[in-house]
C-alpha cells in the first residue's frame, strides 16, 4: 500500500501548516529531508533540505509509529511555516519517492477505519463535525464521533446474536418439544427490539434534518415582502426587491442558523393567477417545495392568508408583513416590519420553538439513509422470524436472525463493498 501525504490544514497562506504522512515508509521522512531522526512522539525542531541540499524550511516534526497513531499506520507530521511555496516544495520532494503519493479525499480516515481505529459511523461523525455550521449540528456530530450510535447498534446486534445462539442450541435438541415459556420469552425480546428500532427509524428524519438542514418555505402573494424578509435574515441581497409584481420566478435558497438549528430558507414566486408560462412554472415549484418543507411561512400585508392550492398538513405560521404601514391585520399573524426591524426576533423565536418540539426523546439519531435502510432490513428479518414456527423450523429462525445481525453490522463495519466505502469517504475533504 502506498505511503500517502497531504496538508491537514488550510490550503491558503497561514502562520503554520501541518503536512501529514501515513504509511509503511512514513518513518523514512528524516532520511528524505536530510535531518537527524527524532524520538517517537516527541516534537522536535529540525531543518528540512531538498535533494540539492538547499534549505526548504525550519519545522517542528513528530514521529508517530503505528499502530498507536491516528490511522493505525506509521505517521509523520511536519509543522511548517504556512507558505504555499514551502508546502509545494515538500509535496514535490515527497512525490519523487517511489511509493509516495498525495492522499485522496478522506483517505486518512478511511485507513483509520480499515485498521480498526474507528467504525464507519464514527468516520461519518468526523466528516459531519468538520462541516458543522450550527450548534445542533456540532452536538449531533460529536455524539456520533464519540461512538454513541456505534454503541447503540452494537447493543442491538449483540442482543440478536444472543437470541440466535439460543435458537441454534435448541436445534441440537430438535427431537424434543420446545418449552412454551422459552418461545414466549424469545418473542417478547424480539418485540422489544423491533419497538426500539421502529422508534429510531421514526426519528431518523429529524436526524437527517439536523445534518442537512430543516426546510422552511416562504409563501405569499406578490409584493408582500417575501424577498425583503429573506434578504434581511441572510443579511445580503439574495433576492431582487422591486415594486414590480412577479420579480421572483424561481426558488431562491439560503442556508441560515436559527437558534442552533440549520435552516434551508426558500424564497418563492408570488402566488397569483397569471398568463405567463414562466411565472406559472415558478408558482408550481413554490407549491411543490412547500409540500416537502418542515415549516411554511405564509406572508400577507392585508390579512389574506388563503392559498387554495396548498393542501399539505405541514405546520404553517402566518406572518403579517409591513406592520409599520398597516397595524391591523384581522388579528391574525405575527406582526413584522423589515423596514423598522420589528417583530422579526419574536418570529424567529416562534420558529425555533416549533423546531424544538420536533426533537425526539432519544439523543442518538440515525443521520443517513444507509443507516435507516440497514435498520429497516434488519427489522424485516426480525419480523419474518416472528412468523416462523420455532418448534418446527428453528433453523429458519436462526437464519433470519443472522441476516438481521449482518445488516446492523454493515452499518458500522462494511468491509466487502468497495463502492460503498468510496462513496462515504469521497465526501471528505483532502487531508482527512
Amino acid at each position: 500500500m502506498d505511503t500517502i501525504f497531504s496538508s491537514a490544514t488550510t490550503a491558503q497562506k497561514s502562520a503554520i501548516k501541518i503536512i501529514r504522512i501515513s504509511g509503511k515508509e512514513a518513518l523514512k521522512t528524516p532520511e528524505i529531508f536530510s535531518f537527524k531522526p527524532t524520538k517517537p512522539r516527541v516534537a522536535t525542531f529540525r531543518r528540512l533540505y531538498d535533494s540539492n541540499k538547499d534549505i526548504i524550511d525550519d519545522a517542528m516534526v513528530i514521529s508517530l509509529p503505528g499502530p498507536a497513531s491516528v490511522t493505525g499506520e506509521n505517521v509523520f507530521e511536519i509543522h511548517i511555516h504556512g507558505s504555499i511555496v514551502v508546502e509545494k516544495k515538500i509535496y514535490e520532494h515527497l512525490a519523487k519517492r517511489r511509493g509516495f503519493r498525495i492522499a485522496n479525499r478522506g483517505e486518512f480516515t478511511k485507513r483509520a477505519f480499515l485498521n480498526g481505529k474507528i467504525d464507519l459511523t464514527q468516520a461519518e461523525g468526523i466528516n459531519d463535525l468538520i462541516n458543522a455550521e450550527t450548534e445542533n449540528q456540532f452536538k449531533s456530530s460529536i455524539l456520533q464521533y464519540e461512538g454513541a450510535l456505534y454503541e447503540k447498534l452494537k447493543l442491538w446486534r449483540n442482543d440478536i446474536i444472543f437470541l440466535r445462539s439460543k435458537i441454534e442450541a435448541l436445534i441440537d435438541f430438535s427431537d424434543e418439544e420446545l418449552p412454551e415459556e422459552i418461545e414466549t420469552e424469545f418473542k417478547k425480546k424480539l418485540l422489544c427490539l423491533l419497538k426500539d428500532m421502529k422508534s429510531s427509524i421514526k426519528s431518523s428524519n429529524y436526524g437527517e434534518r439536523i445534518r442537512n438542514g430543516f426546510i422552511i418555505t416562504i409563501l405569499g402573494k406578490p409584493n408582500v415582502g417575501k424577498s425583503s424578509l429573506i434578504n434581511y435574515l441572510s443579511n445580503k441581497n439574495v433576492a431582487i426587491v422591486t415594486e414590480e409584481e412577479g420579480t421572483t420566478r424561481d426558488i431562491l435558497e439560503v442556508f441560515l442558523d436559527f437558534g442552533g438549528f440549520p435552516i434551508i430558507l426558500n424564497d418563492t414566486a408570488g402566488l397569483r393567477k397569471t398568463s405567463s408560462n414562466v411565472e406559472k412554472i415558478g408558482i408550481n415549484r413554490a407549491l411543490n417545495r412547500a409540500e416537502k418543507s418542515d415549516l411554511i411561512l405564509i406572508l400577507s400585508d392585508n390579512g389574506d392568508y388563503h392559498i387554495p392550492d396548498l393542501k399539505v398538513a405541514t405546520k404553517k405560521i402566518l406572518v403579517h408583513t409591513k406592520s409599520d404601514l398597516n397595524k391591523e391585520c384581522n388579528g391574525k399573524g405575527y406582526k413584522i416590519s423589515v423596514k423598522n426591524h420589528e417583530g422579526i426576533k419574536e418570529l424567529l423565536e416562534v420558529i425555533v420553538d416549533h423546531l424544538k418540539k420536533l426533537a425526539p426523546r432519544e439523543s442518538v439519531l440515525l443521520t443517513r439513509k444507509r443507516h435507516v435502510q440497514g435498520i429497516k432490513k434488519a427489522s424485516s428479518a426480525l419480523k419474518k422470524s416472528l412468523t416462523t414456527n420455532f418448534g418446527i423450523n428453528p433453523e429458519l429462525v436462526a437464519e433470519d436472525l443472522r441476516i438481521a445481525a449482518t445488516e446492523i453490522g454493515n452499518i458500522t463495519n462494511i468491509i466487502d463493498v468497495e463502492e460503498i466505502l468510496d462513496d462515504i469517504f469521497n465526501n471528505f475533504c483532502i487531508g482527512k
